[in-house]
C-alpha cells in the first residue's frame, strides 16, 4: 500500500507510542479524528454557470480547547490530506501549550482559475456549509495554502451575518483593520527563527559560518531568509515553484524578494522565462538549481518551506545539511527520518518549528475576545517565550526518553492531550 499523508502521520504516532511509557490500550486513542465534515458546495461563476466542489472540515481533537486550523483552497486538497494536517495541528498546539485542539479545512478548487469575486463566493459558501461547526469556542479557522487575510475577512463577515453576532475571535489571520494581529504575517518564520537561534547558541555555533538553503520563497520562506540574512547567516540558495538560484558566496534575499515581486520568480534578476543572462550569473557566482537539487546542496542548514513529502527515502542519503528546520508541513517522510537519524542529522520538526503561526493566531484570538490590540513588540516577546518554552520541553523529552526531536515533540503533544482527556473523563 502506498503511503499517504495520514498513514505517514500514523507511522510516526505509533512509533512514538511504542517508545514512551504510555498506558496500555491508549495506542488507538489518536488513530481517528473526532469529526469529519464533508459537503459539496456550489457557487455561480461570473459567467452564470454553476461550479461545484468538495469541501472539508476535519476536527481531530478538542480536549485542550476549541479546534484550530487553517483552510486551504487547492485542487488536490482531499480528505486524507486534510485529516493528516488536522492531526498535526492537534499535536502542534499541544507542543506549544496553547489552549486549542487541532482541525483543518479544505476546498478542492484551484483559486488561480477563479476571479476574485468567485473566490469570495467560495469563501462565503464554505462558511454557510459549516456554520454550525464553527465559532470562537468551537472551531476557529485560519489561512492556509491559497487563502489570505481577505478571505478570512469574508468568512468572518459571512459568519456574523448568519449568526447575527459580533464574532472577531471566530477566525484568525484577518486584516489588521478587521481584527487581525500585528506580527501575524511573519509569525511562522519568526517562531522558527527563534528556535534556530536558540539551537545555534546552545551548540556554540557562529551564524556567520552557517550556510542556509531555503526551499520555498512564499510568506514563511521569504521572511525566514530575511531574518537569517539580517542575523549574519549566509543564505546560499532559495527557490520557488519555478526553480531556484544558488551561490556559494551567499545571496541577498532582500534583493531577491524585490525581483520576485517584479518578475514573479526568485530567478528574475538573472532569467526571463528559460532564458538566462549567463555572463551576469558567472559574475555573481550564481547558478540555477531545481527544487530537487536545492535539497542536496552543500550547506549547514536546510529549510524546507514549501511542499510536503519532499525529503524521502530516495534522496535522504544525499542530504548534506547537518540541521533541517521544517517550516513546511510534513516535508520529511518517516522512511527519510530513519535514514537522516542514522546519519546524525538533527531535524527540528514541523510541529515545533512552524508553530509560530498558530501561536500568533492564539494571540489574535485572545485579542478578539478581550478587545485589546497588542503592539508588535508585545507579540514578538510573547511569541519568543512560547517558542523557546516549547523547544526546551522537546529538548528535555528527547534527552530523557532518547528520542529524535520529532519523536519528542509528538511525545510532548500526546502526553498533554492525554492528560486533558483524562481530566475531562473521556478515558
Amino acid at each position: 500500500m502506498s503511503s499517504t499523508p495520514y498513514t505517514r502521520f500514523q507511522t510516526t504516532l505509533h512509533s512514538v507510542l511504542s517508545k514512551i511509557d504510555f498506558e496500555h490500550g491508549s495506542n488507538t486513542l489518536f488513530d481517528n479524528p473526532q469529526h469529519i465534515h464533508k459537503k459539496e458546495i456550489t457557487i455561480h461563476g461570473d459567467d452564470g454557470k454553476p461550479k461545484t466542489m468538495n469541501a472539508f472540515r476535519v476536527q481531530f481533537n478538542n480536549a485542550r480547547g476549541p479546534y484550530k486550523g487553517g483552510i486551504r483552497f487547492h485542487q488536490e486538497a482531499d480528505e486524507d490530506e486534510v485529516k493528516a494536517l488536522a492531526a498535526l495541528m492537534a499535536i502542534k498546539t499541544a507542543v506549544v501549550n496553547i489552549p486549542f485542539g487541532g482541525a483543518k479545512g479544505g476546498v478542492q478548487v484551484n483559486p488561480k482559475e477563479l476571479t476574485k469575486g468567485e473566490v469570495q463566493k467560495v469563501a462565503r459558501e464554505y462558511v454557510r456549509a459549516f456554520q454550525e461547526n464553527l465559532g470562537a469556542d468551537i472551531d476557529c479557522p485560519a489561512p492556509d495554502v491559497n487563502t489570505n487575510p481577505d478571505i478570512m475577512a469574508w468568512m468572518r463577515d459571512e459568519y456574523e451575518t448568519l449568526t447575527r453576532s459580533y464574532s472577531p475571535a471566530m477566525i484568525t489571520g484577518k486584516p489588521l483593520s478587521f481584527g487581525g494581529s500585528l506580527g501575524r504575517d511573519s509569525a511562522t518564520a519568526r517562531g522558527g527563527f527563534f528556535i534556530l537561534q536558540e539551537m545555534v547558541d546552545r551548540l556554540a555555533l557562529d551564524p556567520s559560518d552557517m550556510r542556509v538553503a531555503i526551499q520555498g520563497f512564499g510568506n514563511a520562506g521569504a521572511h525566514m531568509a530575511k531574518f537569517l540574512h539580517n542575523a549574519g547567516y549566509i543564505v546560499v540558495a532559495v527557490s520557488d515553484s519555478q526553480g531556484g538560484i544558488y551561490s556559494p558566496e551567499g545571496i541577498d534575499p532582500v534583493r531577491i524578494a524585490k525581483y520576485k515581486e517584479k518578475t514573479g520568480s526568485v530567478t528574475g534578476e538573472y532569467c526571463e522565462g528559460s532564458v538566462c543572462d549567463i555572463s551576469r550569473m558567472n559574475m555573481d557566482s550564481v547558478e540555477q538549481v531545481t527544487n530537487e537539487q536545492l535539497l542536496e546542496i552543500d550547506c549547514d542548514i536546510l529549510i524546507p518551506a514549501a511542499l510536503d513529502n519532499v525529503i524521502t527515502a530516495d534522496n535522504a542519503d544525499r542530504i548534506k545539511a547537518q540541521y533541517i528546520l521544517e517550516l513546511a508541513n510534513g516535508p520529511t517522510t518517516p522512511e527519510a527520518d530513519v535514514i537522516l537519524d542514522k546519519k546524525g542529522k538533527r531535524i527540528i520538526p514541523d510541529v515545533l518549528a512552524n508553530a509560530g503561526g498558530v501561536t500568533v493566531s492564539y494571540f489574535e484570538w485572545s485579542q478578539g475576545r478581550s478587545g485589546e490590540q497588542w503592539t508588535e513588540d508585545i507579540v514578538d516577546d510573547r511569541l519568543k517565550k512560547v517558542m523557546l518554552d516549547a523547544y526546551k520541553s522537546v529538548r528535555r523529552e528527547s534527552r530523557r526518553e532518547n528520542l529524535t526531536y520529532r519523536e519528542a515533540a509528538f511525545a510532548v503533544g500526546i502526553k498533554r492531550m492525554f492528560d486533558a482527556m483524562t481530566v475531562r473523563g473521556w478515558l
